[in-house]
């Protein structure tokens, strides 16, 4: 392969020396400091943790209907947070208020289809002059169908994409501009182990959950990139959740997840500026087996170890769902 110094960022040769040289020796130094601290803050038990104050800020939450998005409600309401929810599901958000209301908490609820980005730009509309600017979104909503590809209807895949991602692109545009006008905010993008690891019967939904991951890592560097340090981004990347979505399921290695779980771990790693949170945490140390072993083996461990395509083959689901 032949370096042609024109198509490369530095033109000549001794500037891209130096210049990489320089940022190499940075790059050591700062990795050295970097790992010390994450050493550190994870022994550092949580109560003596610098936190995240949430009290008065407004945080919105999709899907917060049921399930996780119910117990994220709850649990910022807990910290004095201004909650606001929105659902396709009148009667699940109607569940989540009087959740709220029996602790002595209140919430605001918008039955919102965030599939249609109308919709979207009109109920944040709503929400900034009824609420207030939102300081904490959290994109939670999402929906499976958990069929082969060849069994998928073209508007269950359609219907997959619009929820699971391109949501994510309109509620973010609608509340970012206020985020970067004062430098302060928080975004949490709600993925899947599906989004690092691809799964039987989830060609639609797995797709939508790596574009979630996606998503996160390339607006994080446009964000730092740009000099707006204080809006903090978190990917959340839980295994699957005993919420009724993959009803059915019967996974072989770990039991499904717990919706307070989750919600609890969520809130932790947002209250703490965590960049990523993966639940259970051991998950991601099989993670770069897939990278790592030949592709043969990585189908033989998810096939006869993890049992995957078979853990799936139950599914019975319950239609539209909120994620987790």
């Amino acid at each position: 392969m032949v370096l042609r110094m024109r198509d490369m960022l530095y033109e000549n040769p001794l500037d891209h020396f130096l210049s990489l040289l320089i940022d190499l020796l940075i790059f050591f130094v700062k990795s050295i400091y970097y790992t010390l601290e994450t050493i550190v803050l994870t022994l550092t038990p949580y109560q003596f943790r610098k936190l995240k104050d949430v009290s008065g800020q407004v945080v919105l939450i999709t899907g917060g209907g049921g399930g996780v998005g119910r117990q994220l409600a709850l649990n910022f309401a807990r910290l004095r947070a201004r909650v606001v929810i929105w659902d396709i599901n009148k009667d699940a958000l109607q569940g989540t208020v009087d959740a709220l209301e029996a602790e002595g908490y209140r919430c605001r609820a918008y039955l919102v289809d965030i599939s249609e980005r109308e919709r979207v730009y009109e109920a944040a509309k709503k929400v900034k002059q009824e609420v207030g600017n939102v300081q904490v979104l959290i994109n939670n909503a999402g929906i499976v169908a958990c069929r082969t590809l060849w069994d998928l209807s073209d508007k269950a895949i359609e219907s997959t994409y619009a929820v699971n991602i391109l949501s994510h692109y309109w509620t973010t545009r609608a509340f970012l501009p206020e985020m970067m006008n004062g430098n302060s905010g928080h975004i949490v993008t709600v993925s899947s182990v599906t989004g690092l690891l691809g799964t039987y019967g989830c060609t639609d939904y797995s797709a939508t959950k790596f574009a979630c991951v996606g998503f996160h890592e390339s607006l994080y560097s446009e964000l730092k990139t740009h000099g707006y340090d204080n809006i903090h981004m978190t990917l959340v990347c839980p295994y699957y959740i005993n919420t009724g979505m993959f009803a059915g399921c019967k996974p072989r290695l770990f039991p499904m997840l717990e919706p307070k779980y989750v919600a609890d771990s969520m809130v932790r790693s947002i209250l703490k500026n965590e960049v990523n949170c993966t639940l259970p945490d051991h998950v991601r140390m099989f993670l770069p087996l897939k990278c790592l072993l030949p592709a043969k083996m990585s189908w033989e461990l998810m096939y006869r170890v993890v049992k995957g395509p078979e853990s799936m083959m139950g599914f019975r689901g319950r239609g539209k769902a909120t994620a987790g």
